[in-house]
């Protein structure tokens, strides 16, 4: 008796071969990742507040992107990338991969937008950017997963070239930070409700941030009981790079910067 029941076979396209690919570069950094939660009660009441006074919805991912920066640039070797067996290359400007949706052929499809020079752009830059490109057509020389012409070369090469190009790709600072930059931020808790964070398994960057779902609770605050909000957040470092001193410091400064909403308050 046959048990398996009706199936589809399905082609498993070359983009997503191609990414696969990509993928077992990302285990070959070390990485030690944190798993936290922030109070973002108050920031995201300004939030509100600011798009009732002014009409402007802040990105929420912009703002956690502009801590982050505030905060790198007091840890320059945060923004730093290896480069041979015996160097590293330390970068002045702050670039910053944003991970956004865009409709292309009516599907959603991820593209790493980067902000460049975040430590020169205030906050209201930051999130307008993102939003104009989450809200930008895209053109086919963009379309990066289906049109690109490089990318439809690169997957015409044998496998044992695509990995040759893809090993020097990853230990060229230059093309790194000439590409996107050292560090990335992926947002999924704007596509649930569900509280959680999102665990990395790699990549390419020195920093990873996983912004997860945000955790509605009561709490007693000065004999009060009082409805707040903690976001689940993911951040990892190269460890080759950075040691578990600096990046716990690190860490704790960004805490202190969101929980505090600094940097919104400063638009009141």
């Amino acid at each position: 008796m046959d048990h398996i029941g009706k199936f589809e076979v399905k082609r498993f396209s070359k983009n997503r071969r191609m990414l696969s690919e990509t993928y077992d570069f990302f285990l070959k950094k070390h990485y030690m990742t944190g798993f936290i939660e922030i109070d973002v009660t108050k920031g995201r009441e300004l939030i509100r507040n600011y798009e009732k006074e002014s009409g402007i919805k802040i990105s929420f991912t912009s703002w956690i992107a502009k801590s982050l920066s505030k905060v790198m640039e007091a840890y320059p070797r945060f923004n730093s990338y290896r480069k041979g067996r015996n160097k590293i290359v330390v970068f002045e400007d702050i670039d910053i991969i944003i991970m956004v949706e865009r409709e292309i052929h009516n599907k959603m499809v991820p593209i790493a937008y980067p902000v460049r020079r975040t430590q020169d752009k205030s906050l209201l830059e930051i999130s307008n950017e993102i939003r104009e490109a989450q809200a930008k057509k895209v053109t086919e020389k963009e379309q990066l997963l289906d049109q690109d012409n490089r990318a439809k070369y690169f997957n015409l090469l044998p496998k044992f070239l695509r990995k040759f190009l893809m090993d020097r790709y990853i230990k060229n600072p230059f093309t790194i930070k000439r590409n996107g930059g050292l560090v990335v931020i992926t947002s999924v808790g704007m596509f649930t409700d569900i509280p959680g964070w999102i665990s990395g398994f790699g990549g390419l960057t020195t920093m990873n941030l996983a912004v997860g779902g945000i955790k509605k609770y009561l709490t007693r605050i000065n004999g009060k009981i009082e409805d707040r909000e903690s976001l689940h957040l993911s951040i990892s470092f190269d460890h080759d790079l950075i040691d578990g001193a600096p990046a716990t410091r690190f860490t704790q400064e960004f805490v202190n910067l969101i929980r505090e909403a600094t940097l919104l308050e400063e638009l009141r």
